[in-house]
């Protein structure tokens, strides 16, 4: 109970696609206001104060724990590229430039968080050069200079996450 309780710079959050249903506990993250790159799996329980002062969610996904859930939960059923930049430990950058090709849009969507897939990408632990790479070339460089639901750039998470190893 109360694990993030009040991380007001915890961004991200990174739960596998694929993992079995997770329980979140009592005020868990309760008033961390930058969470906003989180996935939930289908089936998974939470406690009704979990998400309490979580403004970033609470101002996308709805007031109710019942629309924050269910936000996470299914957050990129919509947002393909999202999804694969989400799951980038995965992913290969032909996979990605593919799925970008399919979507056939000139500008990257936007999910309800305010994010592009290089917010998803750059919010990572651990973002990767080759998948920035295909995002760059594939999307207009003025989509750089797009802020998300924190007021963030895409090159704000990147300078906060990037190591040597990336």
């Amino acid at each position: 109970d109360g694990a993030f309780c009040h991380c007001h710079c915890l961004v991200t959050v990174m739960v596998p696609l694929d993992s079995q249903p997770i329980e979140i506990g009592d005020r868990s993250f309760y008033d961390c206001r930058a969470l906003a790159n989180f996935v939930l799996p289908p089936r998974s329980s939470v406690v009704e104060d979990s998400f309490d002062g979580c403004t970033a969610l609470h101002g996308r996904l709805g007031e109710g724990v019942e629309s924050i859930v269910a936000g996470l939960v299914y957050r990129f059923d919509n947002f393909p590229v999202h999804r694969l930049c989400y799951h980038h430990s995965s992913t290969t950058p032909q996979q990605l430039q593919l799925c970008i090709e399919e979507q056939d849009e000139l500008e990257p969507p936007v999910d309800e968080c305010g994010m592009t897939p290089t917010h998803i990408l750059c919010s990572t632990s651990e973002p990767r050069r080759d998948l920035l790479e295909v995002l760059v070339d594939k999307y207009p460089n003025y989509v750089l200079g797009w802020k998300d639901a924190n007021g963030k750039l895409a090159m704000d998470y990147l300078v906060a996450n990037w190591t040597q190893e990336n």
